[in-house]
């Protein structure tokens, strides 16, 4: 999919020279070749947006992409190591000198110049604890030192800590040494000065600064784009999209990676395509970047794989398609208007907020539900209807979508998705509330002793079953002989497969409505489709099976003792 133009070459160039996209969608170890062979190397990099070069570098391998390194602008430099090197709010050692020692491999003159101009403090915090710095006294030999010291000025004594980073700092403090003899004085001299928390704490606010303007957002404010925005509300505010948005030129090469995961042909992807004016586009596709890296930074995620980023843009696109669906229907005409009216989190705001109002429903219901009272685990509902309502009652709620997808949960990515659950939760709400009228026993959980597990349907059947049968009322397995009986009534005389008489149908609903005290027709309309499924299940599960070999074992729709 494309919503932007490729970068245009500038005067000189060659018109056949690869784009950021045509970089992006390559192999690593194809990109790598477009870049070499490229007739301006340097300008096709530098034209890369960071977050475009931080996934090629990913996508290469960071060892190998040390051409692309040496190529890369400081600003790209810094992208990489804001985002490589944090561990949540503190440095990784590991980390650190990971790419202090690549990219002094890439270019270490420059790397020494900008380091020692930009990035001093940070430098000075590795080294402060990493390595232990003594001068040499008048009267000390080199020989008073213990084993480990080095000197490369006969002043300084230096002794690196750990065997691991011995090769990286003793190469980064030669090439300083080497570079600017009095600067490399300075640096070890302030190196006793350096307060390591304090330090780390200014570097991560900076830190948090320049990714801020990406997207990265610090945790407490990126979760606001899981705040609920009602649709009607956002629609009568009208177009939320600020002045600078709308600006034709944009002041930094716009990312492209987060697009080329948007595959999935919903309403945001075919809105997006009613959109011709090119700016207007690039100014979405940096807008949508901002998005995903926001959603990144609220979800505490560490996204370093392509498949990491590709879920982040699924759920993005997900709850965008639910959001102008929620704003004005399917139309991907007037969804083009909403997103160049609205800001993409604002939609995408409405689209989650439909799944927390579903939520927030289910806890509501949850909290004084009857089966709940029971202390009954969610179990009790089927597996269908527990996966719905335990992906509901997360912290954030997911789509049960079973295991036909590998995973039994999701992102919502439809509002027929929420809207289907919305119809489950109906159902399983109206079925506890006439469970609560026709058990009026008090607690079940303990009393109950069967080898099935108890669960809705085999409860209401074995109730059902025992007035069948006039036993007591009581809410007690059923044993072999009455499970038997109870299917010889059950059944329509006449072939296999057999079928539930129509008059054992009519009389499980005089039961329900004399248990209940609910009219036929308030049964119907709340459960009427569950219990239609339950009588097919029944019909299904045991029509074809002979009443005399009915084995307990396997009869999961009625209480028995063995």
């Amino acid at each position: 999919m494309k919503i932007s133009s490729p970068q245009s070459p500038s005067k000189g160039h060659e018109l056949s020279s690869p784009s950021p996209k045509d970089l992006l969608a390559a192999s690593g170890k194809k990109a790598l070749q477009l870049i070499l062979d490229s007739p301006t190397p340097a300008h096709l990099v530098q034209s890369l947006a960071e977050e475009d070069l931080f996934w090629l570098v990913q996508e290469i391998g960071p060892e190998d992409a040390l051409p692309i390194l040496s190529l890369a602008s400081n600003d790209q430099w810094q992208y990489l190591l804001d985002l490589e090197v944090w561990e949540k709010d503190h440095l990784g050692s590991a980390s650190v000198n990971r790419w202090l020692a690549l990219l002094l491999k890439a270019d270490p003159h420059r790397f020494l110049i900008w380091g020692l101009r930009d990035n001093i403090e940070f430098i000075e915090l590795h080294l402060s604890r990493n390595i232990d710095v003594r001068i040499q006294e008048e009267d000390e030999s080199p020989s008073d030192f213990e084993e480990g010291y080095f000197t490369l000025d006969g002043v300084f004594y230096i002794r690196i800590r750990h065997k691991k980073y011995d090769e990286t700092i003793t190469d980064f403090l030669k090439r300083l040494a080497d570079h600017d003899l009095n600067r490399f004085h300075q640096v070890m001299l302030e190196l006793v000065t350096v307060q390591p928390w304090e330090t780390e704490e200014n570097l991560y606010r900076l830190r948090n600064v320049r990714l801020a303007e990406k997207g990265f957002l610090p945790f407490e404010e990126a979760v606001g784009i899981y705040q609920h925005v009602d649709a009607e509300n956002l629609l009568k505010k009208g177009g939320q999209v600020e002045k600078a948005k709308l600006e034709p030129h944009l002041p930094q090469p716009v990312s492209v990676s987060q697009s080329l995961h948007i595959q999935d042909q919903g309403l945001f992807f075919m809105s997006l395509r009613r959109i011709g004016d090119h700016h207007t586009l690039e100014r979405l596709q940096m807008e949508f970047a901002g998005m995903c890296n926001q959603i990144i930074s609220a979800d505490s995620l560490s996204v370093r794989e392509k498949e990491d980023l590709a879920a982040v843009v699924r759920k993005a696109c997900g709850y965008l398609d639910i959001g102008l669906q929620k704003l004005d229907g399917t139309d991907p005409d007037k969804g083009a208007r909403l997103i160049q009216a609205h800001a993409l989190n604002q939609i995408f705001r409405v689209g989650y907020g439909t799944g927390l109002e579903l939520k927030w429903k289910t806890e509501k219901w949850f909290k004084n539900s009857w089966f709940v009272n029971q202390t009954l685990g969610l179990a009790f509902w089927g597996r269908q209807w527990e996966g719905i309502l335990g992906g509901l009652l997360r912290k954030r709620p997911l789509y049960y979508a079973g295991l036909s997808e590998g995973e039994p949960y999701r992102e919502f990515k439809a509002l027929e998705e929420i809207t289907h659950c919305h119809k489950a939760v109906d159902q399983i709400m109206a079925m506890d509330r006439l469970l609560s009228l026709v058990l009026t026993h008090g607690s079940l959980a303990h009393r109950i002793k069967a080898d099935q597990p108890l669960n809705y349907k085999n409860l209401l059947l074995t109730c059902w079953a025992r007035n069948q049968l006039g036993l007591s009322e009581a809410v007690k397995p059923l044993l072999v002989e009455e499970l038997k009986a109870f299917f010889r009534n059950l059944w329509r005389p006449g072939g296999k497969p057999r079928r539930v008489e129509k008059g054992m149908r009519q009389s499980f609903w005089d039961w329900l409505m004399g248990r209940s005290g609910l009219a036929a027709a308030e049964i119907q309309n709340q459960v009427g489709v569950v219990l239609d499924s339950l009588f097919r299940e029944l019909e299904n599960e045991y029509g074809s099976v002979s009443i005399e070999d009915l084995d307990p074992r396997y009869v999961r729709h009625v209480l028995v003792i063995p």
